[in-house]
């Protein structure tokens, strides 16, 4: 009988510590998807592509000074908005590439391009527009 008696307490002592698991409720938490927008926001999606050519022997130092333009674009973009239709703008996602190419012998350039999203609420006047 305590054979039999023993993995079955076991068993339902294990199941009872994992309940509190199997109760949570993951709908209430934040932004539990990222692509889904607060209520009231938009999102806005900006591409990025700069070029540069490259001098021989820092190419390191181009690309870091490169990727610096490219994030204070990305970075100016939601005060660009600010300035036009948004009454609130935060940076959600960021992406960037780089490449350094030499196309048709004209010599060697650096390529940075990326996506910013955006979270947006629009203005007053500019929501009722749409």
């Amino acid at each position: 009988m305590t054979r039999f008696l023993i993995p079955t307490v076991v068993g339902m002592a294990l199941a009872g510590a994992a309940l509190p698991a199997f109760a949570q409720n993951f709908s209430n938490l934040p932004l539990r998807n990222p692509r889904q927008q607060p209520d009231g926001y938009i999102s806005v999606q900006s591409g990025i592509s700069i070029s540069y050519p490259v001098a021989d022997g820092d190419s390191e130092e181009q690309q870091e000074k490169a990727l610096k333009s490219f994030y204070k674009i990305a970075a100016s973009s939601c005060a660009t908005l600010l300035d036009t239709i948004a009454e609130a703008c935060e940076i959600s996602g960021m992406s960037s590439n780089s490449s350094v190419n030499n196309l048709d012998n004209r010599g060697t350039r650096l390529s940075i391009s990326g996506q910013v999203t955006m979270s947006v609420k629009l203005k007053p006047s500019t929501a009722a527009a749409k």
